[in-house]
């Protein structure tokens, strides 16, 4: 059983694993349903998920493995993905404009620009906006960088947020001010060459 480590009485998360390689798992307990956004791939994830006995819907950030491979796993009334990550789980419903559920807890589940993964979304509950891997490079050509126009539609989205706190997958520090990593990617943004589509870290 994975550790289940408390935000705030609503909202907690179990710790992303190296390996097997795995991201962070947000849990948001509505009055309805228990709300998953991504669901992992460390196997001890959907055991240690079984504790809520509540309905659970799935919210996942994008395709990739580390994020989604538990899919299989688990069993949810309802699972929201991006058309990309669609294409993967052949399940679901499709987000492309922005969501907002009541369920006892504000559920706003958003498309988030990403040079990371195309299609990933976002979920905010109150402070808090879980952001999976959004907020993260890709490669290209073998070196890493960000698509300087989709980082700046990211920014927009991020700075419209009215959480106070991002939560960033695969880091140290999970759960970050928002305004720090705004700062972080507009330092990054501000680096463009204008002639360049990408920035090249």
């Amino acid at each position: 059983m994975a550790e289940i480590i408390k935000i705030t009485d609503r909202i907690s998360y179990i710790k992303a694993t190296e390996n097997p390689l795995s991201a962070d798992v947000g849990i948001i307990e509505g009055d309805d349903f228990v709300w998953i956004f991504d669901i992992g791939a460390d196997d001890s994830v959907p055991m240690s998920l079984s504790i809520f006995e509540k309905p659970k819907n799935a919210v996942i950030s994008h395709f990739h493995p580390d994020h989604m491979e538990n899919l299989e796993h688990a069993e949810f009334e309802n699972i929201y993905l991006g058309a990309n990550t669609f294409k993967y789980a052949k399940r679901g419903t499709v987000v492309e404009k922005e969501i907002f559920i009541d369920d006892g807890i504000k559920i706003h589940i958003f498309p988030l620009p990403s040079s990371h993964a195309k299609g990933s979304l976002g979920l905010e509950t109150g402070d808090y906006a879980f952001l999976g891997d959004g907020t993260y490079a890709t490669m290209k050509q073998g070196r890493v960088c960000y698509n300087a126009s989709v980082l700046k539609e990211e920014i927009a989205v991020l700075k419209k947020l009215s959480a106070k706190f991002f939560l960033i997958s695969h880091d140290e520090k999970f759960v970050r001010p928002k305004e720090e990593i705004i700062g972080e990617l507009e330092e990054i943004y501000n680096k463009r060459d204008p002639k360049e589509s990408y920035i090249w870290i």
